[in-house]
């Protein structure tokens, strides 16, 4: 084999200048081109990557087939391989085609130089018996530091070995399309060109009347920032313009079938199969997980508050973790109380694919329980109330109280009716009764801690703005007492409004005079929290 394919180069290169060199000045004519044999055409395709395609893919082998099925053609691909390559493992044995179900035979194999291929072609031919091999190879020669030469040497190599077995062999072989992204863009694209270029003459040397080799255009109409979903790698619309020039190379003049027809059909890249996101409430956060889908290299996770206050639609910052065939994304910073959306969109590298419908959640919509132990400090000036954890701020309601003749005497001429059961009167600061010293009591001196703030952003404020006081009433005649109107809160009693919210304090300034009910309220973000019970201002005890 290796004595018939250096006699076969040999002749080449005396008969024609070499390869790269100038074609032949003799005086015969135009080899003329066989038509296709009789019955089913045996067709393999041999190439590296762009052929054998990755998770995800289409592939041109995909177009192509549709394409001849469509023309009636009685065709068989054929080869040792049937898969793609695994972007997750990083190994062939992918089969998750896009479109599932075609001729998947071929001959090639992720990341093989033309002079890789070369090597075993003539055993792959001998088994499985090609009258047409469709090769597109040389980029990763020349990505690899080789030049248009070394290129042009393997495709050489590859029509010489297959001929010492299948002498009646036709050929198409590809132009190489540019890359864009490679970082060695300009030497890599200048030695396509020249491989573009050398092809032609190499394709005239070595045609012969029995085995014909046809260039198939596949540059013509290539551009590489549109049709790689990277830098080297064709998405569906690059697989439908390599298989468009094979098949009108096949065409014509080998008759195979009928040129593809143009305008090419619009076509979306990307993943086809949508991502179906869950989503988990942890301590951290939001936590979003989906399984992987065929092809996707990168994942974005676009976020939008619905309500309420809409905002507008953004990429989170943040990096999806991959676990087998799960990915998980975590989401913070969201607001306790509102309805968010996220939409998941997968990426085969530049190429943004199906995204997945909207998954709407309101995000720690459980509300805060409602202050405890409200107590009235400093003869009235100052409320307290016990720290909620699940709060992230208060709201402070008041509301007059009524005022009316009664018969029980209270300390200082002011009587005071008695309070509902479930309502908490109280009274200014005793030094008998409360102080440090005393079991059980405060220090109305010393100021009682405070939450820590939170690192958060700043949440909402969703509380109303607060209501205009009315005029302060005149001091209670002595003889009167003062009580609420009922024992209902802020929900359905009357009378209540709001002075607002104090933040994360837990006490408040009184800025109300005369008698006076007062209720606090817990809230976390856009989530309203309950009331506490309510406690009594007075004047004059």
């Amino acid at each position: 084999m290796l004595s018939a394919m250096a006699v076969t180069m040999l002749l080449l290169q005396t008969g024609s200048g070499g390869l790269g060199g100038e074609r032949g000045t003799g005086d015969q004519g135009p080899v003329p081109v066989p038509g296709p044999p009789d019955g089913e055409l045996r067709i393999m395709l041999v190439g590296d990557s762009a052929t054998q395609g990755s998770s995800g893919d289409h592939t041109w082998r995909y177009h192509l087939w549709t394409h001849l099925s469509e023309q009636g053609v009685d065709f068989d691909f054929v080869g040792p391989s049937d898969d793609m390559y695994s972007l997750d493992t990083e190994e062939p044995g992918d089969r998750s085609y896009a479109v599932p179900g075609f001729d998947t035979d071929h001959a090639a194999r992720w990341g093989a130089t033309a002079r890789e291929l070369s090597a075993d072609i003539a055993e792959v031919a001998a088994e499985h018996d090609p009258q047409y091999l469709l090769v597109l190879a040389g980029t990763e020669d020349i990505l690899a530091g080789g030049g248009a030469d070394q290129a042009l040497d393997g495709i050489a190599e590859t029509v010489s070995t297959v001929r010492v077995v299948l002498d009646g062999a036709r050929f198409v072989v590809g132009e190489l399309p540019d890359v864009d992204g490679t970082g060695d863009d300009g030497r890599v694209n200048a030695e396509i060109a020249r491989f573009n270029m050398g092809l032609v003459d190499l394709a005239d040397q070595l045609t012969s009347a029995a085995s014909p080799v046809v260039v198939a255009q596949v540059a013509r109409e290539y551009v590489p920032a549109f049709d790689n979903w990277d830098a080297t790698h064709p998405n569906v619309r690059g697989e439908l313009k390599i298989a468009a020039a094979f098949a009108d190379a096949l065409a014509a003049p080998l008759g195979v079938g009928e040129g593809f027809s143009r305008p090419l059909p619009e076509l979306s890249a990307g993943p086809l199969t949508a991502p179906e996101p869950e989503y988990e409430e942890t301590d951290e956060g939001l936590l979003l997980s989906w399984k992987n889908v065929p092809g996707a290299t990168d994942y974005r996770v676009v976020q939008r508050r619905l309500d309420p206050d809409p905002d507008e639609a953004g990429v989170i910052p943040a990096d999806v973790r991959s676990e087998d065939d799960d990915r998980f994304l975590l989401v913070d910073s969201l607001f306790s109380g509102a309805r968010y959306e996220f939409v998941v969109r997968p990426f085969k590298g530049r190429d943004e694919g199906t995204g997945s419908a909207p998954l709407k959640l309101v995000w720690d919509g459980e509300p805060p329980p409602a202050p405890s132990w409200v107590r009235v400090h400093e003869g009235g000036s100052r409320v307290t109330w016990e720290d909620v954890p699940e709060a992230g701020h208060y709201e402070v309601w008041v509301r007059r109280l009524e005022c009316g003749p009664d018969q029980r005497a209270a300390p200082g001429g002011l009587r005071v009716a008695a309070a509902p059961p479930d309502r908490v009167v109280t009274r200014p600061a005793n030094p008998a009764t409360d102080g440090p010293d005393v079991p059980g009591g405060t220090d109305p001196e010393v100021e009682e801690p405070r939450p820590t703030p939170s690192q958060r952003p700043e949440p909402p404020v969703t509380v109303p703005e607060p209501d205009p006081d009315p005029p302060p009433p005149a001091a209670p005649a002595p003889g009167t007492s003062c009580a609420p109107p009922d024992d209902r809160g802020p929900e359905d009693g009357e009378g209540w409004h709001t002075l607002g919210s104090v933040g994360e304090r837990t006490d408040w300034t009184v800025s109300v005079s005369g008698p006076h009910e007062v209720v606090v309220r817990s809230h976390r973000d856009y989530v309203k929290g309950g009331h506490s019970a309510g406690v009594v201002l007075t004047e004059g005890w």
